[in-house]
C-alpha cells in the first residue's frame, strides 16, 4: 500500500483527530499511533475499565477514526460537529449476520460472551483479545488497567451494539475505511459486504488489532485523509 508524502504545506494547523477505540479496549489503545501522527488529537473512552468519556468536541469538525466496534459507534452517533469525516480501521457497518448480510458473525458467539461476562468479565476479555491476535506478554496488561478493573456494564453495552446495531444506510458517511486482509475477527468478506472498492485500503497484513501491530501504516492512512480532503485550515 502506497500513500503521497505528506505536504510540506500541511504543517498549518488541521483538523483535531477523535479517536473511539472498539471492544475491551480503551482509550490507551491509540497511543502508538497518536505517537506517530503529530496532530492534535482527542481520544473518547466507552468506560469499559472504568468511567465513560464520549463526549466529542463540538467547537469545530473533527477527523473522527474509529476501530471496529469505535466505527459502528460514530456512524450511530448524532453528536459529530458539522463538516466532520469518519475513517475507520478495521471496521463494519454491521457485525451481526442477518438475513441480507450473510457475512456476518453468528448471532450465538456474541450470547456465549454475554453470558459469559456474568460468570468473569476478564476470561472474556482475554479470550477475544486472543481472538484478535494481541500477543499473550501484552493481554493481561491491556486487560486490568491500573486505576479499574472491567466493567460489566458497559462491556455489555458493547456487546449490545456489536448485536443490534446496523449503519449500512450510513456508510456514505465514511470516506475511507483501512482493512486487513488477515483479520480473523472482521473478514474480507464481511469488509467487502460493509465498504465500496473505493472506500476500501488493505493492508496484506496486521490482524484485527491494526492500530498495535501497524501504528506506521495508520497514522499514514489518517495523514492521507487528511491531504485528500483537504482538512488543513
Amino acid at each position: 500500500m502506497s500513500y503521497r508524502s505528506h505536504h510540506p504545506s500541511l504543517q498549518t494547523r488541521l483538523m483535531r483527530v477523535v479517536f473511539v477505540h472498539g471492544w475491551s479496549f480503551d482509550r490507551s489503545f491509540w497511543e502508538p499511533v497518536i505517537r506517530k501522527l503529530g496532530y492534535e488529537t482527542h481520544s473518547l473512552d466507552h468506560g469499559f475499565f472504568g468511567t465513560p468519556d464520549l463526549m466529542i468536541p463540538e467547537d469545530e469538525p473533527v477527523m473522527a477514526v474509529g476501530h471496529s466496534l469505535g466505527l459502528l459507534w460514530l456512524l450511530s452517533t448524532d453528536n459529530l460537529p458539522d463538516g466532520s469525516c469518519i475513517l475507520g480501521i478495521n471496521g463494519f457497518t454491521r457485525f451481526t449476520r442477518a438475513p441480507d448480510f450473510s457475512a456476518g458473525v453468528a448471532p450465538r458467539v456474541l450470547d456465549r460472551m454475554r453470558t459469559g461476562l456474568h460468570r468473569g468479565a476478564g476470561d472474556v476479555i482475554r479470550q477475544f483479545r486472543t481472538n484478535c491476535g494481541l500477543a499473550a506478554e501484552h493481554i493481561e496488561e491491556r486487560t486490568s488497567p491500573a486505576e479499574a478493573g472491567p466493567v460489566p456494564e458497559q462491556l455489555q453495552r458493547g456487546l449490545d451494539l456489536l448485536q443490534s446495531g446496523d449503519a449500512r444506510s450510513s456508510r456514505c458517511q465514511v470516506r475511507a475505511a483501512l482493512a486487513s486482509r488477515d483479520d480473523p475477527i472482521v473478514t474480507v468478506a464481511m469488509t467487502e459486504a460493509c465498504f465500496s472498492e473505493n472506500q476500501l485500503c488493505w493492508s496484506e497484513t496486521g490482524g484485527h488489532l491494526l492500530p498495535l501491530t501497524q501504528p506506521d501504516l495508520c497514522s499514514r492512512f489518517i495523514r492521507n485523509a487528511m491531504e485528500r480532503h483537504d482538512y488543513a485550515t
